[in-house]
């Protein structure tokens, strides 16, 4: 047995010391990791996983940019440097935690929450490696993410500055809403997702704003400003013509499709989760293919606020 195996027995096999034993939630672009709510969701459920069996908790968020730019630590320090990772077969194991569709059933969505529970069990509980990076898009603590993203999180001054600036815009009551076209109106590439001929593209920007027009002419929103937010640019462009509707100015790629590590594009949807959150009620709104984004849902349950999805054929 040569020295460098000796060692690593010493020093952690034999006995694995607990302090030891650490999780870092990946966001590195090795594996897909899906959209902000994919990650945010993933992220306080391992987090809720660890503060509950102790474990120290960490994230290495550099894809596309480095999140500690956009949000700082508030009641827990969960930063880790690159330097303080390990990849070595010994010290680390790679957890990969998938979901395949959100919008599972209520007891598929069990079932599912349940086997991630367990592979952690399983894998860190009676393991003996120090480190263990968890990938994924897990969401087994739906319900408390409101608590969990306190705990975790607060506006780095860059980003409250731009919260600030935008907020300055909006009266103290307004209420929001999200549309979420994927690539249909061609404003960017994300994936094998749906690109409309150009001809079908007015159609559906004009059925969406006629949509909002009816609702708010027909008393459906109970402030006279409203906010509009969207994945499409070309879309806001158009909305923003409605004398009652106000949008976030900026540029977004969405950041599982993108290299792009420019801080004022990647921070622009932390911007809007943060003014979603603060709105009375937030209405997803679908028509014509579109996506049903989980965006709205998860702002609004960090927020504390009412939510509401409507659906046109």
């Amino acid at each position: 047995m040569n020295d460098l195996i000796k060692a690593y027995l010493k020093a952690y096999v034999w006995p694995l010391p607990k302090f030891k034993r650490e999780v870092v939630v990946m966001v590195d672009g090795v594996h897909s990791h899906g959209g902000l709510t994919d990650r945010f969701r993933h992220i306080l459920s391992i987090y809720s996983y660890c503060k509950q069996k102790k474990i120290p908790f960490y994230i290495y968020y550099v894809y596309p940019c480095d999140l500690s730019l956009i949000l700082e630590p508030n009641q827990y320090d969960w930063r880790i440097d690159c330097s303080e990772l390990t990849y070595t077969r010994y010290d680390s194991k790679e957890i990969c935690l998938w979901v395949e569709d959100p919008d599972e059933s209520l007891q598929t969505k069990k079932k599912i929450n349940q086997q991630h529970v367990s592979m952690l069990d399983k894998e860190i509980g009676s393991g003996k490696r120090v480190q263990y990076h968890i990938y994924g898009n897990s969401y087994f603590s739906e319900g408390h993410y409101r608590e969990l993203f306190v705990e975790l999180f607060k506006p780095s001054q860059y980003l409250q500055e731009r919260i600030d600036g935008v907020r300055e815009q909006l009266p103290d009551s307004y209420e929001a809403v999200t549309l979420r076209f994927q690539q249909l109106l061609g404003d960017f590439t994300e994936g094998s997702f749906t690109v409309l001929p150009e001809s079908e593209r007015e159609n559906l920007i004009q059925c969406c704003i006629k949509k909002i027009d009816s609702l708010y002419s027909n008393r459906y929103f109970s402030t006279s400003k409203l906010l509009v937010t969207s994945d499409s640019p070309t879309f806001l462009e158009r909305v923003r013509e409605l004398p009652y509707v106000r949008t976030i100015p900026g540029k977004m790629e969405h950041m599982d499709f993108t290299k792009n590590r420019d801080l004022e594009m990647n921070a622009k949807a932390f911007v809007d989760l943060f003014l979603l959150s603060q709105a009375q009620r937030l209405t997803l709104i679908q028509a014509g293919g579109m996506y049903k984004s989980g965006f709205p849902k998860f702002a609004a349950e960090l927020g504390g606020k009412l939510y509401n999805e409507l659906l046109y054929h």
